[in-house]
């Protein structure tokens, strides 16, 4: 893609998804650091307990918006496309767990409940895992055939020690 077709659809984003985006590109190595050195278990389970009331890094919410299925699920759809631009076009590339953790944080904050899976597969003698996020059932960053590349863990990791409805 070349730097010209990047600014256009750069231009097309709103304001609350070019600050989403900004922020995203900060949290996005963040999250890779803090996976690192306190592990993935503590760092999920420390994003889990984070006030949800707390809107800073929310732009995209309308608090007097009435919540249906459909519109969380076009948010959600919105907030992972961002993340993976961050991620595709910021100054660091996460990889999937990385990516799918800061997409449920957002989206907890959003009041968005989501699933974070994990999956994992054999390959060329190689065990691989990969990680994505749900509403409902539905992919969020991912293809929607990836239960046909992964085998997911039989339910949705959820942290420990925290409230997650």
């Amino acid at each position: 893609m070349s730097a010209i077709s990047s600014w256009q659809k750069l231009r097309k984003l709103s304001k609350a998804e070019l600050t989403l985006l900004v922020w995203t590109i900060v949290l996005l190595p963040l999250t890779a650091l803090s996976v690192k050195f306190f592990g993935f278990r503590r760092i999920y389970c420390a994003i889990a307990k984070l006030n949800r009331g707390n809107r800073y890094l929310s732009p995209m919410v309308e608090k007097s918006e009435e919540r249906n299925e459909s519109k969380c699920l076009t948010k959600a759809h919105t907030i992972a496309r961002i993340v993976g631009i961050a991620s595709q076009h910021g100054f660091y590339r996460a990889n999937c767990l990385q990516k799918s953790l800061v997409i449920w944080w957002l989206l907890r904050r959003e009041g968005i409940e989501t699933d974070l899976r994990i999956g994992v597969r054999k390959r060329e003698e190689k065990l691989e895992a990969h990680a994505w996020v749900e509403y409902l059932g539905v992919v969020l960053n991912d293809r929607n055939d990836i239960y046909e590349q992964f085998a997911p863990f039989a339910s949705a990791i959820s942290p420990m020690g925290a409230k997650v409805p």
